[in-house]
């Protein structure tokens, strides 16, 4: 991969140490300092040991793609390991299974303009048949970030989401209808959901194994100022968590918290670091598509004695001990790719509109020309 010269001999000289594994035996004081550095090195290029495939690190990396021709948004990596991705639905990618070495396969269908998602679980009707008024903007720049999409983890469909647009009316924009809304359904097409108690749900017989379960609504991530704050309503539209966005000296913030406890605890943070090109970064970058940075995530919980520490979440199905509580994994991860093609957006459309601008004024001095001439 391309990285300016004056950073090729520390490159190799980190490959040295990370290919030879050396191991320092002495107990002398550069001994010491020379074994924390070669451990050092080796956990920050190759991340925490995941413990269990069952549960998603309680701290990982969801790097962004770098260029526009793939369809797979977020990585998620816990060092250099690739544990899963949220892709575009209708483009899925195949990538080998980190448990049983199958591949990933699309199971969602496209949807069309008029198609409705029903499901008996689900106290609202979703349907697409409505009219929505999308931004001038997107006549001429078609948006991603109104696009289905799929979360897979180790080889499997997780969730699929969908967003409609806001309806812009002139109404208090405090309605719901006149916010982005994002429907998040957890796939059931496997034939066992986890559960904590040893309990089982099975879906595999039947009309059940093509039904969704839905997990929640998410309103108004998009149609909200930089520094704002968002809702999510379960499914059975009641509002449980609260999301803050922020940022602070060249960081994005995102911070989770539910509105079910009189002080509010953070139930996920993901922050996002601007980073300079890859070619200036002191490790090489693990994929050429998925190199200029991305979110870093923390999901939080309880323990015995109701202090709020680092905690890991299961990922297949629902864990019911503790879902009336704390949202399912697919939530964060669905919201922070929507928001990831947010941000990509805007920056396609500001480029596009300096290009229009350039045009225009370049347009008008060619007149300007003639009539001279």
């Amino acid at each position: 991969m391309e990285v300016v010269e004056w950073l090729k001999s520390y490159r190799i000289f980190i490959n040295g140490i990370l290919s030879e594994r050396k191991v320092v035996a002495g107990t002398g004081y550069f001994d010491v300092l020379e074994r924390d550095f070669y451990s050092a090195m080796h956990i920050a290029f190759y991340g925490p040991t995941i413990e269990s495939m069952e549960l998603l690190p309680d701290c990982f990396e969801a790097e962004e793609r770098s260029t526009y021709e793939t369809s797979e948004i977020l990585h998620l990596v816990s060092g250099r390991d690739l544990f899963g991705m949220v892709c575009f639905a209708a483009e899925v990618p195949k990538v080998a299974s980190a448990t049983s070495g199958k591949s990933i396969s699309s199971t969602s269908r496209c949807l069309h303009i008029t198609e409705t998602i029903e499901n008996a679980r689900s106290c609202v009707k979703l349907t697409r048949e409505e009219e929505y008024e999308l931004p001038r903007a997107s006549m001429v720049y078609e948006l991603d970030a109104y696009k289905d999409l799929e979360l897979h983890i180790c080889g499997k469909v997780i969730a699929w989401a969908s967003r409609l647009p806001p309806k812009f009316h002139r109404e208090s924009t405090e309605d719901k209808n006149n916010q982005d809304q994002i429907h998040v359904f957890l796939s059931s097409n496997d034939e066992l959901i986890h559960n904590s108690v040893g309990y089982s749900v099975d879906f595999s017989s039947g009309d059940a194994a093509e039904t969704r379960i839905p997990l929640g609504t998410i309103v108004g991530l998009g149609t909200t100022e930089e520094e704002e704050s968002c809702s999510v309503y379960n499914k059975c539209g009641t509002k449980t968590h609260v999301i803050m966005k922020h940022r602070t000296l060249m960081v994005k913030h995102m911070h989770w918290y539910s509105t079910r406890e009189n002080v509010s605890v953070c139930e996920c943070r993901c922050s996002r670091a601007r980073l300079p090109p890859s070619k200036f970064w002191l490790f090489e970058p693990r994929c050429g598509m998925h190199d200029t940075g991305g979110w870093y995530v923390e999901t939080f919980g309880k323990n015995k004695k109701g202090r709020t520490v680092p905690s890991q979440r299961f990922w297949d199905g629902f864990d019911y001990q503790e879902h009336q509580e704390r949202l399912h994994p697919a939530m964060y991860l669905i919201a922070l790719a929507y928001r990831t093609l947010d941000i990509q957006d805007a920056r396609m459309m500001r480029k596009q509109r300096i290009r229009d601008t350039i045009k225009g004024q370049l347009f008008r001095f060619l007149n300007w020309s003639k009539k001279l001439i």
